[in-house]
């Protein structure tokens, strides 16, 4: 979860609406849970503003909705600003520029053709030398699954990837594009950055960038791709699915498509975070049904259908009962 800053102005109705129900602030409260987030702590203060309140989200897209949706009720005008820790200021400090855009070839034939004929030598051998055995659970969810998906899965390890190449049909995996951390992959320091885009098909994604991230993706779907996002945003160091972001839920929702989620175990064990040299050990990837989120009244609910989709496959509790996974 993120922090934010939001500064509130109080328009003329708003003043009156909280005094004549003091209660109003408490019902805002609420309200912000309800759209997946939580208020931390809050200050009336004298001057510009009426309020300074502190609001952990999920991420820049959900802070937003937020903000739109109470602004939008006409009694109170949001400015919010992104906090950063200054430890983590400072190592902001210290990043190398990285490329911001895909790669216009990446989709052309030509590299399609290169990157189905190099996937032996990018994901195939490697799981092979690695992963002994690969299981592969649920392939009969995806029979006869033609149309573009966003596929999903846990992020324990940077062998994620190839195993999901792997476990899934040619006919998704031949036309998958995988989301891709820009300061790690394609930054400055790496010269042959442009082999990721070429043999991987991934495409950067500057982390906490909000909305305007999902706008590439966004339109590979609707051309007819599907892509690749592992929900947690970073490698887990434990065995638990930690909080999803709201990215993959709010893709399926504005292109209309379904999600696929796959649950990877044993990775964690083959090479974990901080780890360069895997060692070999079984791992298995379980395929979930796909799941609609057409239904679902927000980004905050799709996103908890997904997460306990995800769970679901982990064998772990779903995080709020009532709310089952549309196939």
């Amino acid at each position: 979860m993120a922090e934010y800053i939001v500064l509130t102005r109080l328009t003329p109705a708003g003043r009156t609406s909280i005094q004549n129900n003091p209660n109003r602030l408490v019902e805002v409260s609420a309200q912000v849970r309800q759209l997946g987030a939580k208020i931390t702590q809050q200050f009336a203060v004298l001057g510009e503003y009426d309020f300074v309140t502190f609001v952990e989200a999920p991420d820049n897209a959900a802070v937003a909705r937020i903000a739109a949706e109470i602004s939008g009720l006409g009694t109170m005008r949001l400015d919010v600003f992104p906090v950063l820790a200054l430890d983590r200021f400072a190592g902001l400090l210290k990043l190398q520029p990285y490329r911001t855009e895909p790669h216009r070839w990446q989709t052309a034939f030509w590299a399609r053709a290169l990157r189905r004929a190099a996937r032996r030598f990018t994901a195939t051998t490697y799981v092979r030398r690695y992963c002994r055995p690969l299981t592969i659970e649920g392939l009969d969810n995806l029979q006869g699954f033609k149309e573009p998906a966003v596929i999903i899965a846990n992020h324990s390890s940077h062998m994620d990837t190839p195993v999901v190449l792997s476990a899934l049909p040619e006919s998704i995996a031949g036309r998958l594009a995988i989301a891709a951390a820009a300061d790690k992959f394609y930054a400055s320091r790496r010269r042959w950055a442009w082999r990721y885009s070429l043999f991987l098909n991934t495409f950067p994604v500057h982390r906490g960038g909000g909305v305007k991230q999902l706008e590439y993706p966004l339109s590979l779907l609707r051309r007819g791709w599907s892509v690749l996002i592992f929900p947690e945003g970073a490698r887990s160091r434990t065995s638990q699915i930690a909080r999803f972001r709201a990215g993959p839920s709010i893709l399926a929702m504005e292109a209309g498509v379904r999600v696929i989620p796959i649950y990877i175990e044993g990775l964690r064990d083959i090479m974990p975070k901080g780890e360069r040299v895997p060692r070999p050990g079984p791992v298995t990837a379980r395929i979930g049904p796909p799941v609609s989120v057409t239904g679902a009244a927000s980004a905050s609910e799709a996103t908890l259908l997904l997460e306990d989709a995800m769970r679901a496959l982990a064998g772990m509790p779903p995080h709020r009962a009532g709310i089952a996974a549309k196939g």
